[in-house]
């Protein structure tokens, strides 16, 4: 089966604050969108950033894809607490598609509630006994990350953020095995 793990990273442009701008999704302008696919015959990774971050692109990167694993990313609200995530309500909002509509989707968020496990990605991750090579940093640091690349045209905050990205990207299927033995 041909997996798709997807995360995105966002610059919020809206007025409100945490948690509230977590739920404007119209006002958040995707930075990056990190994927990883894996199949029975290779595991590879892309990330779409500046112009590449369009349905046209992201389309032809999950081609052929047979389920995608998010944290948090559904559109289709949960059957526990009925409520949508974020990844999937600020790429529709951005570029028109609802990726849980085309795609098999599972959203990790609801299977760790299952466990008993509650929280952020890290704070999962960190219950699971996961380690980051990048620890310390979250979505507000992405934010400000982007901003500060924007301001400066420095490629080290690109670069970094582009890493954060990838690691989280790459949590998602630890997150998922280590749920699998639980």
């Amino acid at each position: 089966m041909k997996v798709g793990y997807i995360d995105i990273e966002t610059s919020y442009k809206g007025k409100l604050a945490f948690p509230e701008l977590c739920d404007d999704f119209k006002n958040h302008r995707i930075t990056v969108i990190g994927i990883r696919i894996i199949d029975s015959k290779k595991d590879y990774f892309l990330q779409l950033l500046k112009e590449d971050i369009s349905k046209v692109k992201l389309l032809e990167a999950v081609e052929g894809i047979e389920l995608i694993v998010t944290y948090n990313g559904r559109s289709i609200p949960d059957k526990v607490k009925r409520r949508v995530g974020f990844d999937f309500p600020v790429i529709s909002a951005q570029l028109g598609v609802v990726l849980d509509r085309e795609f098999k989707h599972i959203d990790l968020v609801p299977e760790c509630w299952r466990c008993n496990l509650y929280g952020g990605q890290k704070k999962v991750e960190e219950t699971l006994g996961l380690k980051r090579n990048l620890p310390g940093r979250d979505g507000a640091w992405a934010n400000q990350t982007w901003k500060k690349y924007e301001a400066s045209g420095n490629v080290r905050y690109l670069n970094e953020l582009l890493a954060y990205n990838k690691e989280d990207v790459f949590m998602l299927r630890r997150i998922e095995e280590k749920l699998a033995k639980l």
